[in-house]
């Protein structure tokens, strides 16, 4: 989907105020005076309270995931947020991870970067080094000592663009990495290289990497010693239930043929379980998988030691450390071998998120290396890699005490874990932000986003925007803006979600009349009373004259996503919304699954059932969505908490799938629009619109751009409707408009502005009337960096 306007990564916000001139000729734009310069606003001016309870850092995103080592040299890598784009980030070490540098990659390898991709994971060994990443499309990076990196050229018939990378290791013949790919339904794909530059590729099951019975598998890890080859996975199986089982692989011949490993014992059959953390020692194979562990009476998540002996070929618990169980869920992070001692960490949920550190030589005689001042704290503290350098141990991650998430390394030695001062030049940069929607609020425009994953509302002043945090960050909590609608009383409501540390939540502020933003809440919108792993999100919200309506999603944290929806008369109360026949909400004796209720909600098919989006038609609300097995569909309510009508929509000819994104109303019409795939891996597909003359019982569909076309919103002119978007793919967009009478024939008008084409992702995202222009929120992305900003575009006539 080519949905750019939306998050792709966090972004630096640019908002000021373009001008174009009057139009010539039906649907016509010309721009004939230039455009004014875009006033940067990178964070709120003054200080608000929100950000005094929980700070915002500074604004920008740096993070490691990964790390190896030859010799004495030591690599981590990672990505770096800022200014809209996302790079790759190296750091070198040449004394064991006590210091460390910032490394660049060349100025042509800069070049050809894509806005938007970081690295995932390195390896090291005599060839030197290789990072493997992604963004749009997959990255490889190459460095002969670890100092001086290039990006690989993109080969299509090596790595494919339905291809994704997982994991790299170093092997006794260079590097191998496996991965996969999307086409024919998911299977492994297997890649060696003797340089780590010249890269060779094998579809997985033509070498023996293939699952044990049907069901989508993954490979996550790999490891290597001498001519053995260990490959780690998940295997989850077509079923009602979530059946996720272990999956190992082993080769014995440097990769050149791989065998399917034995799991013994009940592991095998009857736990939910995953590979997390691969590693070889003590000459055997070891992995640590998240399963029912040593804190089995509080039916938590914890780690659990598996041993694959010296090939690999055959595994079984051995140990379930008390170190690696909490009364908390325990996921594992890293482990390996450092000379008498093996190292584990793991990731515990709480109400905030740590590291804990197991060290000991053998798994009952692990103890808590952890420290407490870096490790546990308020916030995240997380740790996504390791590597033995000698007797030492090297464990990279991230935190986000300072409000914004930052780099971070440990050393594990002379027996005790310390935290590493890192150089300011590895974190800073211009902040990033996204504006998601332009709305008006009584007499006000208001612009509704974030800043660094801080939900933000701009109000427009004069040729200025005044940024403002909203409300409900806190410790464990990651809110995100969606959607939102004003009141006949001049108040506007915004919705989105709250990710927790487990689970989710719907999440609802509102702007009162004064300027002030408040936090709604009701168990409604909340995870309580249903499974602490799922809950729900809101997708759009509409207010009608018989209330306020949200829509979107909710996991019922046992691999079932249905539609939801939530009505309240005056935004104080909420009640839950149903549809059709009323079904049992639990779907096992387990009290902490609970599923949505009505019939018309429930998802139909193996995907994920939604509604993205909600319109107020006088008294009644029309909801468009998905509903759970790829054909697009609208909710028919007479009042807004029942939905008793669902409608698939027509396909157009050519068309394998489409969604609906958006519902406006034209005159009696209500026009539909979202976009469409001609295949199941089609990138280049364009936009849709469906039209109703009969209040949403019946509709027809016709393409309005044939290719490469997104259209983010719909805006209502006097005369029809402009809408807003983009042309291209992936990491090459214009923004792009079109202007139709009737909802139906839509013509291409021209967007203004040096800024609406070039280099990077260009496109327009939300508008509104103002007058007798359209007042537009664009995003102009080279691969420099960019930002957001606002724009004037005429109405066509």
């Amino acid at each position: 989907m080519k949905r750019l306007g939306l998050r792709v990564i966090t972004t630096c916000l640019l908002i000021g105020l373009a001008g174009c001139t009057s139009s010539s000729g039906s649907g016509q734009l010309v721009a004939d005076r230039p455009v004014a310069k875009p006033i940067d606003f990178n964070q709120p001016a003054t200080p608000q309270a929100a950000e005094k309870a929980y700070p915002v850092g500074d604004r920008t995103e740096q993070a490691l995931q990964a790390v190896a080592a030859r010799g004495q040299r030591v690599v981590a890598v990672g990505f770096d947020e800022s200014a809209n784009v996302s790079r790759a980030l190296f750091l070198s070490s040449d004394d064991a991870g006590k210091t460390w540098t910032r490394r660049q990659l060349d100025k042509d390898s800069l070049e050809r970067s894509q806005t938007f991709e970081g690295a995932t994971d390195i390896a090291g060994g005599p060839a030197g080094f290789v990072a493997i990443g992604d963004g749009p499309s997959t990255v490889l990076w190459h460095s002969p000592d670890g100092t001086t990196w290039r990006r690989l050229p993109e080969d299509p018939k090596v790595i494919r663009k339905t291809d994704y990378l997982r994991a790299i290791t170093a092997t006794g013949s260079g590097f191998a990495i496996v991965g996969g790919s999307t086409v024919g339904g998911n299977h492994l794909v297997y890649w060696q290289s003797a340089d780590g530059v010249a890269w060779r590729r094998t579809e997985g099951p033509s070498i023996g990497l293939k699952q044990t019975v049907p069901g989508e598998v993954a490979g996550d890890q790999i490891v290597a010693s001498g001519k053995t080859v260990v490959i780690a996975g998940n295997l989850s199986t077509p079923e009602s239930k979530q059946t996720d089982r272990l999956q190992y692989w082993y080769s014995t011949d440097d990769g050149r043929h791989f065998r399917t490993a034995v799991v013994r014992g009940d592991i095998a059959t009857d736990y939910r379980v995953y590979n997390n953390a691969l590693a070889v020692g003590d000459g055997k194979f070891v992995a640590l998988v998240q399963g029912s562990g040593f804190d089995e009476e509080n039916n938590s998540w914890d780690s659990v030691v598996v041993e694959g002996g010296a090939t690999g070929a055959s595994w079984q618990v051995a140990a379930k450390p008390w170190m690696l169980g909490t009364a908390f869920d325990d996921i594992p992070g890293t482990l390996v071998k450092a000379g008498t001692d093996w190292v584990a960490t793991t990731q515990v949920s709480s109400p905030t998120i740590d590291t804990t550190v197991a060290v000991g030589p053998t798994w009952a005689q692990f103890a808590d290396g952890t420290d407490a001042n870096s490790q546990r704290a308020r916030g995240t503290q997380l740790v996504t890699d390791s590597v033995a350098v000698g007797n030492d141990v090297v464990m990279v991650g991230s935190n986000d005490r300072t409000g914004s998430t930052e780099p971070a390394i440990w050393r594990y030695a002379e027996s005790r874990v310390s935290p590493v001062a890192l150089p300011a030049e590895l974190s800073g940069g211009r902040p990033s932000s996204h504006v998601n929607l332009l709305i008006r609020a009584g007499k006000e425009l208001v612009a509704v986003g974030d800043v660094s994953n801080a939900p933000t509302g701009w109000t427009h002043s004069g040729s200025t925007w005044q940024a403002t945090t909203l409300p409900g960050r806190k410790n464990g909590v990651t809110p995100t803006v969606q959607n939102a609608a004003t009141s006949a009383d001049g108040r506007l409501v915004v919705v989105g979600q709250k990710t927790l540390p487990i689970g989710r939540r719907a999440a609802v502020w509102i702007r009162g009349t004064n300027g002030q933003w408040t936090e709604a809440d009701s168990p409604v919108l909340g995870v309580g009373a249903r499974s602490p792993y799922g809950g729900p999100s809101a997708s759009a919200i509409a207010v009608g004259a018989s209330g306020w309506v949200i829509v979107g999603q909710r996991e019922d944290g046992d691999g079932h996503t249905d539609a939801w929806s939530a009505y309240s008369k005056d935004g104080r109360a909420w009640v839950e919304g149903v549809g059709g026949k009323a079904l049992p909400s639990k779907a096992d004796a387990d009290d902490r699954i609970r599923r949505t209720v009505g019939q018309n909600l429930r998802t139909i098919g193996t995907g994920e059932a939604g509604m993205t989006t909600v319109l107020a038609v006088g008294s009644r609300f029309v909801a468009g969505g998905d509903r759970g097995d790829g054909t697009p569909a609208v909710w028919l309510s007479p009042d807004g908490s029942d939905w008793k009508t669902v409608v698939n929509l027509p396909l157009a000819k050519g068309v394998h799938s489409a969604n609906v994104f958006g519902l406006v109303r034209l005159g009696n019409t209500l026009v539909a629009f979202g976009d469409y795939d001609r295949n199941e891996d089609d990138s280049d597909g364009g936009w849709v619109t469906w039209t109703s003359k009969d209040g949403g019982l019946s509709w027809t569909n016709q393409i309005a751009a044939p290719a490469k076309a997104f259209a983010a919103e719909l805006v209502p002119v006097p005369d029809g409707l402009v809408a807003l978007g983009n042309t291209g793919t992936d990491d090459d967009t214009d923004a792009a408009a079109w202007f139709s009478r009737d909802g139906r024939t839509w013509k291409a008008v021209p967007v203004p502005g040096d800024r609406a084409k070039g280099r990077g992702r260009q496109g327009l995202v939300s508008g509104v009337v103002d007058g007798s222009k359209v007042l537009a929120v664009g995003f102009d992305i080279p691969p420099a960096g960019g930002g957001y900003y606002a724009l004037e575009m005429d109405i066509p006539k």
